[in-house]
């Protein structure tokens, strides 16, 4: 068979005119060609390429088997160089004829439908050649290899051969030779037997260099040509990349960022880069990920890099950026901050940068899109660098990222040690801001030698001003060497829950009414219980404990007649349970609060639990130490103070005039004041008294449209000393008085937003604690 329909087709394309510019009667030559050989020119296969001046990163990066010739390393060796005299074109396999044996070879006769190879050949007299070679290899550590693995073919004389390529220095290749006085290539593929490969064994080199695939001795008038497919390069190249050392590993940054709002600021500080941490990867369209190693670096390395063998410590996050990356960089960024007031914030961390690498601290919306950003200065690496973001005040993150690098080469980021401070509109401004809401108000409960006959009985929320808890404070004027325990208040809310996290780190808030120790300038404060005749078995306290500033608690166990502490054990705050042992004689639970400093100690939903003794009839105390059984009311207090609004008069109340007053009437067994935006407040104000121990004022009221109703008691030392918001809109109420107070307003209010409304109150009643009518 002749193949000078092969060499009219290599004509054609070599010219890259229409078909009818190479020969007369060219169709016919390429039906025989698909009839004999079952291969096609591809118009333009060979045009795209990713050829490149830059050196290849691994030696796979030339492997070829033109699949997708566009993905190549490799092109033909321009006209311009005049190094040859043709160019190889794309072909496939376009049925399933055998490639003749005898004619055609080494290669398998046998070539699957749809693959495609390099096509190159002529059939002129005078010698032709063809250059094909890689992008540049920057150096050979051992000796690499060449091979057109079972896949190249010759016809008619037509030789193959690899030579290696050098810069000339002036813009053009030298060719360079294994033994340059003999001018030899370092392999000859022109005489090879049947199926068998070509290897070309290519020593180490340590100057750039290329692989050069040549076709040559093309001379013959019938036509010769060289058909190659599936290159592949196997070598150990000189390391193109960062060192980083051998055992240097990475994994994929999981943190514990999960994209919901911080609660501090100090929640963005990463040490690790572990599930503590709250920041990750932007994600999204990008080249390379950010991700966590915590291998120790070479110290030659770090010194070429940063001038200094200072290493990050434990884990840290990295980012690799290889040579020719297009796509941009991912970032690192922080889980969202809600709101920061625009005071004082700072970024801090530490960077090490390997290559030709800049980077910029910034502030970014919900949507990625910049608010402010903050060069880093390259010089600082890997000292610690900071930023601070003055427009950043409502929903934004931090990121970290490479904000320009050099793509000729490979660049790596470290970050570590990051640090976030800053202050959240959520942070509390002092150990005492738990909201605005928030208000103390004195105990109703004292020390009266109560019987305690189950250990629930001295379980306590703190409602109604802990009236009905069994526990209480001593008087400032109990003996100085006795135990000293001021400053237990009563706190009303609600609490913000922000405020209080930032100051204790716990998400749970006290519920309604809560025990409370507030210290101005340190101090103790001592919280003590009813006796308790003996503990038996399985006794003990529960409580919900919040501490702020410097301030603790302890729960400790008090001798019964005595300041003697019997035991205590420090508390810490969250869910509180003590286990109290046997004790045989009479005590006192006591909550121990301290503070060398300023802080406030919150305690919530005392539960006491298990056996306790039973009290004994009559039980006698020698002690001053506490306070004797409670007396009765004075019945001329009662007198003063109780009143049923009959024949039109308010008895000894009167109607306090302020700015705003509301007007009032008094009939039908009531008084009664209308609110309006003009006339916004009501206060009913009782006559002055002096009570000889603790009583209730009982009230029935009704209240209509937008008002609220206030209690509050005056003492003798300090007017109007607290108020306390009456719940419901109707029915039977009561305030707790204590021996000191002198006064009591019942206050109306029209609520902010409100517009109009009623107050009626039609009985008021003194008794004792147990509710008894005193006169």
């Amino acid at each position: 068979m002749r193949l000078s329909i092969a060499i009219s087709l290599i004509c054609a394309a070599h010219l890259l005119t229409t078909v009818s510019g190479c020969l007369p009667g060219y169709e016919a030559e390429r039906d025989r060609l698909r009839e004999h050989l079952g291969i096609e020119w591809v118009p333009h296969g060979l045009d795209a390429n990713s050829w490149s001046d830059k050196p290849v990163r691994h030696s796979s990066d030339l492997n070829c088997d033109f699949t997708n010739p566009e993905r190549c390393r490799w092109k033909n060796m321009e006209d311009r160089y005049r190094s040859d005299s043709a160019d190889f074109h794309l072909f496939e396999k376009i049925d399933f004829t055998e490639f003749p044996a005898l004619r055609v070879g080494p290669g398998p006769t046998n070539v699957k439908q749809g693959d495609k190879m390099i096509f190159t050949g002529d059939k002129k007299r005078e010698e032709q050649h063809t250059i094909y070679f890689s992008s540049p290899i920057n150096c050979q550590n051992s000796t690499g290899n060449l091979t057109f693995h079972l896949r190249y073919w010759v016809y008619n004389g037509a030789r193959v051969e690899v030579v290696l390529f050098e810069d000339d220095g002036q813009g053009g290749f030298k060719m360079v030779f294994d033994n340059p006085a003999e001018e030899k290539p370092y392999v000859d593929c022109g005489t090879i037997h049947l199926n068998t490969e070509c290897h070309a064994d290519i020593p180490p080199r340590d100057k750039p260099f290329r692989i050069g695939i040549r076709a040559y001795e093309m001379s013959n008038p019938d036509g010769s040509f060289v058909l190659i497919d599936n290159i592949l390069y196997s070598a150990s190249l000189c390391k193109v990349g960062i060192d980083v050392g051998d055992d240097f590993q990475t994994t994929g940054l999981q943190t514990g960022a999960t994209g919901q709002p911080i609660r501090t600021a100090s929640d963005l500080d990463c040490q690790e880069f572990d599930d503590s941490c709250r920041w990750r990867s932007g994600g999204g369209d990008v080249a390379t990920m950010w991700r966590r190693s915590a291998s120790v670096l070479p110290e030659e390395s770090l010194l070429n890099a940063t001038g200094t063998a200072m290493r990050p410590q434990g884990g840290y996050a990295s980012v690799y950026i290889e040579q020719d990356t297009k796509k941009s960089i991912d970032v690192l960024r922080s889980d969202p901050i809600s709101c920061q007031s625009r005071t004082e914030n700072t970024l801090t961390f530490r960077f090490w940068k390997f290559g030709e690498i800049e980077l910029e601290a910034c502030a970014v919306d919900m949507m990625l899109n910049d608010i402010e950003c903050s060069p880093i200065p390259q010089a600082a690496s890997p000292a610690t660098v900071s930023a601070s973001f003055r427009k950043a005040a409502n929903n934004f993150m931090l990121t970290i990222r490479v904000s320009k690098y050099n793509g000729d080469f490979d660049n790596m980021l470290i970050i570590d040690d990051i640090i976030y401070r800053a202050t959240l509109c959520s942070d509390a401004l002092s150990v005492f801001d738990v909201g605005e809401h928030f208000v103390s108000t004195p105990m109703l409960s004292l020390l009266l030698n109560r019987n305690v006959n189950t250990a629930k009985d001295l379980s306590c929320d703190f409602s109604k001003r802990a009236s009905s808890c069994m526990w209480g404070v001593l008087n400032d004027d109990e003996d100085e060497h006795e135990i000293a325990a001021t400053s237990w208040t009563v706190g009303h809310g609600p609490l913000n829950s922000e405020k209080l996290y930032s100051l204790t780190g716990l998400t749970i808030v006290p519920d309604g009414e809560f025990g409370v120790a507030k210290f101005e300038t340190g101090g103790t404060a001592i919280l003590l219980s009813e006796v308790v005749k003996c503990a038996l078995d399985n006794v003990s306290v529960t409580f919900k404990l919040w501490t702020t500033g410097s301030a603790s608690l302890k729960v400790c166990l008090v001798e019964e007649s005595s300041p003697s502490l019997l035991d205590c054990q420090p508390a810490t705050s969250g869910t509180v349970q003590v286990d109290l042992p046997q004790i045989k004689r009479p005590f006192r639970i006591a909550f121990h609060s301290e503070a060398p400093d300023q802080g406030m100690v919150i305690v919530d939903d005392v539960v006491v639990q298990g056996n306790v003794c039973p009290p004994t009839p009559a039980r006698q105390y020698s002690s001053k130490s506490f306070r004797p059984n409670s007396e009765i009311p004075d019945p001329n207090v009662c007198r003063l103070l109780s009143c049923d609004f009959h024949s039109g008069h308010a008895c000894l109340y009167e109607a306090s005039q302020v700015a705003h007053s509301a007007y009032h009437s008094v009939s039908r067994n009531k008084v009664q004041a209308f609110l309006t935006r003009s006339k916004t407040v009501f206060i009913l104000e009782s006559p002055q008294f002096h009570l000889n121990t603790v009583a209730r004022l009982h009230f029935t009221y009704e209240l209509q449209g937008d008002v609220a109703l206030f209690i509050c008691n005056d003492s003798g030392t300090k007017e109007l000393e607290s108020c306390f918001k009456v719940d419901g809109k109707s029915g039977d109420d009561y305030i707790e008085l204590l021996a000191s107070d002198t006064k009591v307003y019942l206050i109306a209010r029209l609520t902010e937003m409100g517009h109009s409304g009623s107050l009626s109150v039609s009985r008021i009643q003194l008794t004792d604690t147990n509710d008894t009518p005193v006169c």
